[in-house]
């Protein structure tokens, strides 16, 4: 009989150190880092509308240049013609699209407002008030915005704060700065 109890307290104890060990290279397994949150993650909907050049009730042009410290990124060409979402014969532009430059193509078949967010959900980037891309305002970086007429350079005069929901406007210029504080 005290074989046995010895028998079951070393399998027991076995036991229980197996659990854990099991429970300890679990709590050192890291958790994957999940992606940023994206403002693109969930588009406005004029993003999903697809046009041509016919019947357009708004074409405009607005230039935008973006600079992430300092460096000016560029646009790529055609973002937002002949997309996953509009590649159909005739309709293969979005509302906001580039064709070989830095100026968004602001179209639409009936009069309205269209908010600058939609063109980065439509190029699939992030873009608020929490930031640029992957880059996201903190202790160490801001965002600024300014928005201003052919001539005009960016000052704290046409500053603006509402970054996505800026409302597009024929013939501006819209330059975004991510930057050391």
């Amino acid at each position: 009989m005290a074989r046995d109890r010895l028998l079951w307290t070393i399998i027991t104890a076995t036991a229980l150190l197996g659990i854990l060990l099991l429970l300890a290279q679990d709590a050192s397994i890291e958790e994957p880092v999940s992606s940023i949150w994206s403002s693109a993650d969930e588009p406005d909907p004029l993003a999903l509308e697809c046009l041509d050049h016919t019947g357009l009730a708004r074409h405009d042009h607005v230039t935008l240049k973006i600079f992430i410290d300092g460096e000016r990124e560029m646009i790529p060409s055609e973002t937002g013609i002949n997309s996953g979402v509009c590649n159909t014969q005739g309709e293969n532009m979005h509302t906001v699209h580039t064709h070989t430059d830095q100026t968004l193509h602001i179209e639409l078949n009936e009069a309205g407002d269209v908010p600058l967010g939609v063109f980065f959900d439509i190029w699939g980037v992030h873009f608020d008030e929490t930031g640029i891309f992957d880059h996201r305002v903190n202790e160490t970086h801001e965002m600024r915005m300014h928005v201003f007429a052919s001539g005009e350079v960016a000052s704290e005069d046409n500053r603006v704060t509402t970054f996505d929901a800026y409302l597009l406007q024929n013939g501006e210029t819209i330059e975004v700065y991510y930057q050391a504080v």
